[in-house]
């Protein structure tokens, strides 16, 4: 199988272009000066329906289109384009664009953790028992996701990426905070990383044999976008990345999968089937998240569908998010009472082991806010929304149920005002 990867600079390389009219290229080559755009072979030729692709999930999914700028973001790119500025002027428009769509959502630069007074810019500790690691060679992905609420991780021209090579000092971190039990491999993508250069990692934090430290996670997408890194009949290094999992799990660690997929189209393809069974060989587990998307998965029968085919792989269906408030979110959002709407449709029409998803949740700035419900007042005939925390940045604060006022058109919490239980319960 060929590895061929197409972006903003190369599109037209992709055969399937064939399908799109000329005004559709110029608008993906418009929009993706702005929204980091790649794809590969694999996507391309396995997982687009592209006699329909302007309703194909995946296609949505991978390839953007102007609607997901404002329409004056999208005018001030296009006359700069179309004008041919200068590149650093053309970047200064297109810079000013990304500042617009909101780079770090939930305040994420405060999660930036100090060892011995130095910032460790390639972490992020925002919950207690757990710590996110981006290593450097991990900050790309197979494919570029258009709503990724991390985009400015793939974007050259912004000082936004954490990125970090030292996982010694990640590991004095855990160390020094006894804590923390997990560590959260991301980005970007760690798979995209050879198993050489992940087993470096992996290795050093085995070999410090960390006391505190019992949990290896890896947030990835490649199931979806490149399975073939855990296939050794396609693959030769992929024996080499699952022998690096079960040497994880041989030496005590739980490791975890956190998989990404947002629509069951993209598994059911067989090398899918193939690789997800090769990872649960190693003894891992697979749980799967995503966030509800406008266009891509805003229906219950898509959730129900792709829960069930999870499950009936192995895999743990783990958290159903809100889209964040960053890049074209006006294009993805779907309203609070929607989604809760949503989530309750489709969990009626799963299994018992579907029902393990915590849902739908917010990755706010204080942490994880999760609606539980929506509540009729017969006292003051008025709605609300029941919410709690499942994570915060002070753990005292989870599972504390609370009241917010109902808005049908509301998209994110902090659109919300929050009101106190005695003016709920009469």
């Amino acid at each position: 199988m060929r590895y061929i990867t197409y972006n903003a600079k190369n599109f037209r390389k992709i055969e399937y272009l064939r399908y799109l009219p000329e005004e559709v290229k110029k608008e993906i080559n418009i929009v993706s000066k702005v929204i980091p755009f790649k794809t590969n072979n694999y996507v391309v030729d396995h997982l687009i329906n592209w006699e329909d692709y302007q309703n194909d999930p995946v296609y949505i999914l991978t390839f953007p289109n102007k609607d997901m700028l404002l329409d004056h973001q999208y005018k001030k790119v296009k006359h700069a384009v179309e004008n041919n500025y200068e590149k650093q002027d053309l970047y200064r428009v297109i810079n000013e664009v990304r500042m617009e769509m909101n780079p770090h959502p939930a305040n994420q630069s405060s999660n930036v953790p100090k060892l011995n007074g130095v910032e460790l810019t390639g972490m992020q500790h925002k919950y207690r028992d757990v710590v996110l690691f981006f290593p450097s060679q991990g900050q790309t992905c197979h494919a570029h996701c258009t709503f990724c609420f991390r985009w400015p991780q793939f974007t050259k021209e912004l000082d936004l990426k954490f990125a970090m090579r030292e996982i010694d000092q990640a590991a004095e971190y855990i160390r020094q905070n006894e804590d923390v039990s997990e560590i959260l491999f991301t980005g970007g993508d760690p798979m995209i990383m050879n198993p050489g250069t992940i087993s470096k990692y992996i290795d050093y934090l085995i070999e410090a044999r960390i006391p505190n430290l019992k949990t290896i996670r890896f947030g990835t997408k490649s199931l979806t976008y490149w399975p073939f890194t855990f296939l050794p009949e396609f693959n030769p290094e992929a024996q080499e990345m699952l022998n690096m999992f079960r040497r994880i799990v041989d030496n005590g660690y739980h490791l975890a999968f956190m998989a990404h997929f947002n629509h069951y189209q993209e598994m059911q393809t067989e090398v899918l089937e193939k690789a997800v069974h090769n990872i649960r060989q190693t003894g891992a587990e697979i749980r799967t998240q995503a966030p509800v998307l406008n266009h891509i998965n805003n229906h219950s029968d898509v959730w129900a569908r792709m829960w069930k085919m999870q499950v009936n792989m192995g895999m743990i269906p783990y958290y159903m998010f809100i889209e964040r408030e960053t890049g074209p979110f006006d294009y993805f959002k779907v309203p609070l009472a929607e989604v809760y709407e949503m989530y309750q449709q489709a969990a009626i029409k799963t299994g018992s082991f579907a029902k393990t998803i915590t849902a739908p949740v917010m990755s706010a700035a204080m942490g994880k806010v999760q609606i539980l419900g929506v509540v009729d007042n017969p006292a003051d005939g008025k709605k609300y929304f029941m919410m709690q925390y499942v994570r915060h940045r002070d753990y005292r604060q989870t599972f504390q149920p609370f009241f917010m006022d109902y808005d049908e058109k509301a998209s994110w919490v902090t659109q919300l005002r929050e009101v106190k239980p005695q003016q709920v319960i009469a």
